[in-house]
C-alpha cells in the first residue's frame, strides 16, 4: 500500500517491530553482548569469554574462577542490569559457567 504521507524511517521501523514482535526481541538479545561490557564494567569483561541469550537464557563463559563465583552471586542484580541495558525482557535466567 502506497502512503500518501511521509514517514521518518525510525518511525517506520518501530510500527514494522511492534508488527513483529518476535524479530524485535531478536534484536534485543543481539544486544546482550554489546552492553555486557558497560553493565560489568572492563575489568570482568576482560575475563569474559563469551556471551549469548537462547531462549531466554544468558549464558556466560568467564575464565576466572573468582569471577565467576562473584558473577554467580550477583545473578538476579545482573538479570535486572542486562534487561535494562538492552530496554527488554529477554533474559529470565543467568548460567555462569
Amino acid at each position: 500500500m502506497r502512503r500518501t504521507i511521509p514517514m521518518r524511517v525510525g518511525e517506520v521501523i518501530d510500527d514494522w517491530l511492534r508488527e513483529c514482535p518476535t524479530i524485535a526481541r531478536k534484536i534485543a538479545e543481539a544486544k546482550v553482548a554489546r552492553v555486557w561490557p558497560q553493565v560489568v564494567g572492563s575489568v570482568v569483561a576482560g575475563y569474559t569469554l563469551s556471551v549469548e541469550v537462547v531462549r531466554g537464557v544468558l549464558y556466560v563463559k568467564l575464565s576466572s574462577s573468582v569471577v565467576r563465583n562473584e558473577l554467580f552471586m550477583r545473578r538476579d542484580s545482573l538479570r535486572e542490569a542486562v534487561n535494562a541495558a538492552v530496554g527488554a525482557q529477554v533474559v529470565n535466567v543467568v548460567i555462569v559457567k
